[in-house]
Order: C-alpha cells, then sequence, then structure tokens
C-alpha cells in the first residue's frame, strides 16, 4: 500500500467516524431519545443487530478514531518533537 492511498483510508476513516458521531450528537441535542434506534432503522440494522452489538461497533470506530489522530501527529512530526516524547516516556518510569 503506498503512501497516498493510506492517507486516503485514514482520511476515509475519520470522515466516516465523524459523521457518526455527529449524527449522535445531533439527535442528542434535538431531545430525541432513540438515535441509536433511528440509526439503525434508517440503515436497515434493526433487524439483524442488537442494540449492545452495534454499541460495540461505535466504540471500536470511536477508539479507531482516537489511534488515526496519534498516527496522523506522528506523520506530521517533523521528527524532533516525537523524540523527545519518547525519551521523556523512556525516562519518566
Amino acid at each position: 500500500m503506498h503512501v497516498f492511498e493510506m492517507v486516503v483510508l485514514i482520511v476515509g476513516i475519520v470522515v466516516i467516524g465523524g459523521l457518526i458521531k455527529s449524527y449522535f450528537e445531533r439527535n442528542n441535542a434535538n431531545g430525541t431519545t432513540g438515535a441509536l434506534d433511528d440509526l439503525m432503522h434508517d440503515l436497515g440494522l434493526s433487524d439483524y443487530y442488537s442494540k449492545k452489538e452495534v454499541d460495540v461497533f461505535i466504540k471500536k470506530i470511536e477508539a479507531m478514531e482516537q489511534r488515526i489522530q496519534v498516527l496522523e501527529r506522528i506523520a506530521t512530526d517533523k521528527g524532533r518533537d516525537l523524540a523527545d516524547e519518547i525519551d521523556s516516556l523512556k525516562y519518566s518510569r
């Protein structure tokens, strides 16, 4: 996989995760209580997955977003900041 393909993949995952997150935030701000039910119905998943199963997927997406943010920080780092951070972690024990 080339660097450009990896960047496009990372951006795509972040965008999809952001859309799902904003969907839930928008519904919660409007006072609706069934945001997960609405999403499952919109996606046609209500017959296939339980709320607990979908919640597991959402938590995995959120964890992937956090990991991608770390990877983006590493990829855009000039090198010195990352080296300093690694050294501080080594010597903080």
